[in-house]
């Protein structure tokens, strides 16, 4: 079972790397997380028949064979090698979709592949040596794109940091896999994924959404969604505003004119980052839940 599929039936559902012991939530086991759901609105049946439905965790079957996946899930001893970093990838293909051809098209065109894996149909994990010539994260992301194209896929894709091989590299992976897997749940319209662009947002999220003042501060300010797109713009942008401008397919004029609105009405000012941040962490924590 799927976040996706439960969220089609409980849009209230909340996903989490790990079950949470509190007795207002409900935990559904998934295949790479859980399913939070608030014990009040399910019924004794309901709440029974999702635990039958819900899946164990399995082992990839040919897992014995992936020195990489013992290491990075059951903590065995690492290799004496460099520098790895860890591609997660999270899949969707369509029926005709040929696993074995993707992984193949992958693995030859990143050749510093240490090892590379299912963890499940649509899970997967690249491990790749630290070389001279390395592919930058925008190579990497193009080369997904374009691999999306050519074999009608859909990839949502996470490339961590290079990492020592250490004891602590599976520990470090664990917390790369739990930012990819909470944000990609949450934004499954992104598709490139780093650890810069996730963190702030990741470690914010559940601190802010159970602050009332910052609740009602979104509620107050974003009621116009034509003004939280051209923050969120702004965001991208990184304050530049004929960027945004040129993003929205808006003058620059136009632009200009609902920022000074903004501005006059909330006291910030955002050509200070700072203001600009915090308007773009409201909207990611509660523009969903508005």
């Amino acid at each position: 079972m799927t976040f996706e599929k439960i969220q089609q039936i409980y849009p209230n559902a909340r996903f989490s790397n790990t079950p949470v012991d509190d007795p207002k939530f409900y935990s559904i086991r998934l295949e790479d997380g859980f399913a939070l759901l608030l014990t009040s609105s399910l019924t004794k049946n309901e709440r029974s028949l999702l635990q039958l439905l819900s899946n164990p965790i399995k082992e990839p079957k040919n897992a014995a064979t992936h020195r990489w996946y013992r290491i990075l899930f059951k903590g065995d001893s690492t290799p004496n090698t460099n520098q790895v970093r860890i591609l997660q990838v999270k899949l969707k293909g369509g029926k005709d979709f040929e696993k074995t051809t993707w992984q193949q098209a992958v693995t030859e065109i990143i050749q510093a592949v240490a090892d590379a894996f299912w963890l499940s149909q649509d899970n997967f994990i690249l491990v790749e040596n630290k070389e001279i010539g390395n592919f930058s994260t925008s190579e990497l992301f193009s080369i997904f794109q374009a691999l999306d194209s050519d074999f009608d896929s859909y990839s949502q894709v996470f490339i961590g940091e290079f990492h020592k091989t250490d004891g602590n590299i599976s520990q470090d992976f664990q917390t790369e896999r739990q930012i990819f897997l909470q944000q990609a749940h949450r934004n499954n319209s992104q598709q490139n994924f780093t650890l810069a662009n996730s963190a702030v947002d990741y470690f914010m999220f559940e601190p802010m959404q159970n602050i009332p003042l910052f609740k009602n501060l979104f509620q107050l300010w974003f009621n116009d969604s034509e003004m939280t797109a051209i923050l969120e713009a702004l965001w991208q942008a990184q304050g530049n505003v004929s960027s945004a401008a040129k993003t929205l397919f808006l003058h620059r004029n136009t632009i200009s004119y609902r920022i000074d609105k903004f501005q006059e009405a909330t006291g910030l000012d955002l050509k200070k980052m700072d203001d600009l941040m915090f308007c773009h962490l409201l909207i990611t924590c509660f523009s969903e839940t508005k």
